[in-house]
């Protein structure tokens, strides 16, 4: 069982500095972690690396988080979207007792402010009627990690969390009540849930499900104590040797570009067929988000998928116009290059 530990802020800060760039997955602005420390613990998650303890024995409870984000949230842009997920999961076994993440979807409510949730636990429909009032007045989206629908596999690879099809019941559920809700298949690791197999299953349970749309990634082995603790996964699976990540990694943190252009058009083919958007559409934040946020977010949606399909200089402009528009930095010869001009332009039309 992990240690609450009851303590103000202090100096820190609630919600992160605003994002250089926009999030395109979260369609966030700004990033905030309700706990420090995650008892769910699964052992595959970065959070791991940001502590010389392990990430689940000790939770950081700030008791004045309200209050912060409150005077916070004076200086920042109503169109911007706060993503409610970073280190931890908001609901975990920490929210029932103290009901952070609850008060601070309260503070959110009554401002009207963009709102994303990511969790794994279904108490995330306790505040239901909260993210309806956010709904409303902006946009509230909720998603889920979810990297199997294997149960056996499930517990082996994230045995503290729900078991995923408790989390695909979560997403109809708030589907059903008006949420717009997505799933995030992250991460995709190499020889435990990357075979067109495993693939197939999760987007296959995303398109029965009703989910508004996926985005994935891989595996991030950032330093030598995440790469032991990656063996201890393969170990726990299977009988994989170490040298398994060996080709696909090289001792570096990301995946060898190669897999991840193989992995992609295979994910990319999948949803395809499954009418599955690979990304949040625009028709879920349009007209939501400030106009800089919308039209940044609809050219990086575009640029990745350029990528995958090899317009590789089509998706460095888009990426690059996707920077510039949400900076404030508006070049109208440059917008007009884009196949996407028209739209863009009609977005950022109401900023004028």
């Amino acid at each position: 069982m992990a240690y609450y530990l009851r303590e103000p802020l202090n100096t820190g800060r609630a919600l992160s500095t605003r994002r250089p760039t926009i999030n395109e997955f979260f369609l966030s602005s700004y990033t905030l972690s309700v706990y420090t420390g995650c008892e769910i613990g699964c052992p595959y998650c970065d959070s791991w690396v940001y502590s010389e303890r392990p990430l689940n024995e000790t939770i950081h409870v700030p008791i004045d988080l309200p209050q912060r984000i409150a005077e916070e949230l004076e200086t920042v842009d109503r169109g911007d979207l706060i993503a409610i997920s970073a280190l931890s999961d908001p609901y975990q076994p920490a929210e029932q007792n103290y009901r952070l993440t609850r008060q601070t979807l309260q503070i959110l409510a009554d401002r009207g402010q963009p709102t994303m949730v990511l969790t794994k636990s279904p108490m995330v429909l306790e505040d239901l009627a909260l993210l309806r009032r956010i709904n409303e007045q902006s946009l509230a989206l909720v998603m889920t990690t979810l990297v199997t629908v294997d149960p056996h596999l499930a517990l082996k690879l994230e045995g503290k969390a729900p078991p995923p099809g408790l989390r695909l019941e979560m997403l109809a559920e708030l589907k059903q009540a008006g949420i717009p809700v997505g799933v995030a298949l992250v991460p995709v690791m190499p020889y435990l849930n990357d075979t067109e197999h495993a693939l197939r299953s999760v987007l296959r349970a995303c398109a029965e499900t009703g989910v508004d749309f996926v985005v994935w990634d891989y595996l991030h082995i950032p330093n030598e104590r995440h790469r032991i603790r990656v063996h201890e996964i393969l170990a726990r699976v299977g009988s994989y040797p170490n040298s398994y990540y060996r080709d696909i990694y090289g001792g570096r943190s990301q995946v060898d570009p190669r897999y991840r252009r193989d992995r992609d058009r295979a994910l990319i083919t999948r949803c395809d067929g499954l009418n599955l958007e690979i990304r949040a559409p625009h028709q879920l934040y349009a007209g939501k988000l400030s106009a800089h946020n919308e039209a940044a977010l609809l050219l990086k949606h575009a640029a990745f998928r350029d990528r995958i399909e090899g317009r590789d200089r089509s998706a460095q402009s888009h990426r690059q116009l996707a920077d510039e528009i949400y900076a404030g930095m508006i070049d109208r010869a440059e917008i007009r290059r884009s196949p996407l001009a028209r739209t863009i332009e009609e977005i950022l039309e109401r900023t004028a």
